[in-house]
C-alpha cells in the first residue's frame, strides 16, 4: 500500500510540474527573484559548484537561521564541504549574506522525480540534511537509493503536517523507514514521527537549535546606527515578518499609541517581499509618507513617523533598533514566527494568539515571563503602552529571557554529535 501511494504521489507530482514552474513564474511578476533563478529549481545549476558537499536544505529564513551554526559546526569538526538550499529569495538573501564564501548555494529541486534524479547527478552530495520538516518523497527516496544519508535536523511535527501525513501514513512509512536518524524538538514530535513510520530507534530528541542560534557580530551596533538616524529618544516600535491583515492591526495599534507617546516611531517589515509594495501604499493610505528603507543612503534616515524594510536579511538589526517587538504571524492566523529573535538583541516580543508552529517556545517565553502574549486589539495596546511606559519591564522581561536561553540550551551539540556519527559512517 505504501508503495502504491508514492507511485501515486510521484506520477501527480510529475504532471503537476508545469502548474509549478509557472506559479514560480507569476511569483516572478512581483519579485522578480523568483524567476531570475528559476532554472535552479529544476536542475539547471551554476557550473560552478562542488562535488561531493554535504547538502542542507532549509526551506526560509526561520530554518536558515537556525541551521548556519550547524553547518558551520559540522564543516569544522568533518572538515567537508557543504551546499545550503532554500526555497525563497529571503533565505537565499540570508544565506549569501552570512555565508558568502563558506558554502556553496542554489534553490532547492522540486519533487519531481527526474529534476531529483539530475539534481543529485551534478552534485553528488555526502549526505542531506533537512532542517525541520521538508517531507518530500522523491528527493528521500532518491537519496537512500544512491545510498546517500538522510538525517533531520531541528525537526518538528505541527498539528496540520501531523494530519496531511496520516492521510498518506503508508507512504511516509515506506520513505521515513529509510531514514538514518531524525533530531526532533520535544517528545511529541518524536512520538509523531514514530508513528509516521520512523525507526523508534533512529529518533533522538535534542532540544531546539533556535536556542542555540548566536547573534550575528555586529547586529546590536547596526541596530544602534539605525535607531540614530530617527532619535534615540524616540519610542520605537516594531512590526517583524508581518503577513496580509496584520499591518492594518498594527497600524490601529500605532495611531492609538500616539496619543500617549507623540514622538513614537513605527518599523514594518513584511515577511514576503512580494508584498512590500502593498504594505507600503497601506500605510499612504492612512495619511503618512512610508519610509522606505531601500531609499535611504548612508548619509540620510528616515524623518519619517513609519518606516517599512523593504529590503531582506535585516530583521534582526531592525528589531534591535526598537524597544517593544510585535511578531507577525501570530494575529493572522500564519502560525507564528520565531518570538526568539527580538530576546536575542534584547527587545522583549509581544505576540498574537496564533502560535502553532512555535507553541512549545511560546510556551517557554510565557512561562518565564520574557514576553507577552495578546489576545486582541486592546490588550495588544495595553502590553506594548506598559512596556514603553516602564523601562523595568522590559528590563525584567530580557533577564528573563537571558536565563531562558541559557538554561535551554544544548541542541546544537547533540546535533552535531547524532549527524556526525551518520556522516562519519555513511549510514
Amino acid at each position: 500500500m505504501g508503495r502504491f501511494q508514492f507511485f501515486i504521489y510521484a506520477v501527480a507530482i510529475t504532471v503537476a510540474a508545469p502548474v509549478i514552474f509557472f506559479r514560480y513564474w507569476l511569483k516572478g511578476r512581483r519579485h522578480h527573484a523568483y524567476r531570475a533563478r528559476i532554472g535552479e529549481r529544476f536542475g539547471a545549476l551554476p557550473e560552478n559548484l562542488v562535488q561531493g558537499p554535504l547538502w542542507i536544505h532549509a526551506v526560509s529564513v526561520g530554518e536558515t537561521n537556525a541551521a548556519i551554526p550547524l553547518v558551520r559546526n559540522l564543516r569544522g569538526s568533518l572538515g567537508v564541504a557543504a551546499l545550503m538550499s532554500c526555497e525563497t529569495p529571503t533565505a537565499s538573501a540570508l544565506i549569501q549574506n552570512r555565508m558568502q564564501g563558506e558554502v556553496d548555494h542554489v534553490y532547492a529541486p522540486v519533487d519531481v522525480r527526474a529534476v531529483v534524479e539530475r539534481f543529485l547527478t551534478r552534485i553528488r552530495p555526502r549526505a542531506l540534511i533537512i532542517i525541520e520538516t521538508e517531507l518530500w518523497p522523491n528527493l528521500i527516496y532518491a537519496c537512500i537509493g544512491r545510498k546517500i544519508p538522510v538525517a533531520f535536523a531541528n525537526m518538528r511535527i505541527s498539528d496540520e503536517t501531523f494530519r496531511k501525513a496520516m492521510r498518506v501514513k503508508k507512504m511516509c512509512w515506506y520513505i521515513l523507514s529509510r531514514v538514518s536518524v531524525f533530531c526532533v524538538q520535544t517528545p511529541t514530535d518524536a512520538k509523531r514521527i514514530v508513528e509516521l513510520g520512523a525507526n523508534p530507534a533512529a529518533v533522538a530528541v535534542t532540544g531546539n537549535l533556535k536556542l542555540d542560534v548566536p547573534v550575528p557580530a555586529g547586529t546590536k551596533n547596526t541596530g544602534k546606527a539605525l535607531r540614530s538616524r530617527w532619535g534615540s529618544e524616540r519610542e520605537t516600535i516594531i512590526l517583524g515578518s508581518s503577513h496580509e491583515g496584520e499591518e492594518e492591526l498594527f497600524m490601529a495599534l500605532f495611531l492609538e499609541l500616539r496619543k500617549e507617546f507623540p514622538q513614537l516611531l513605527g518599523i514594518v517589515v513584511p515577511r514576503h517581499p512580494e508584498r512590500f509594495e502593498s504594505v507600503v501604499s497601506l500605510v499612504e493610505s492612512y495619511g503618512f509618507d512610508a519610509a522606505r528603507r531601500s531609499r535611504w543612503t548612508s548619509e540620510s534616515g528616515p524623518s519619517n513617523d513609519l518606516v517599512v524594510v523593504d529590503t531582506m536579511g535585516e530583521l534582526l538589526e531592525f528589531y534591535s533598533a526598537a524597544d517593544v517587538a510585535v511578531v507577525g504571524g501570530s494575529f493572522a492566523g500564519g502560525g507564528g514566527h520565531n518570538i526568539l529573535e527580538p530576546l536575542l538583541v534584547d527587545v522583549p516580543p509581544v505576540f498574537g494568539p496564533y502560535m502553532a508552529n512555535f507553541r512549545e517556545i511560546s510556551q517557554l517565553v510565557l512561562k518565564h515571563s520574557a514576553g507577552r502574549q495578546a489576545s486582541d486589539l486592546t490588550e495588544l495596546c495595553q502590553i506594548v503602552s506598559q512596556y514603553l511606559r516602564q523601562p523595568q519591564l522590559r528590563e525584567k522581561a530580557l533577564g528573563n529571557g537571558r536565563q531562558m536561553l541559557q538554561d535551554n540550551r544544548g541542541a546544537l551539540q547533540t546535533t552535531c554529535e547524532l549527524i556526525g556519527k551518520v556522516i562519519a559512517t555513511g549510514q
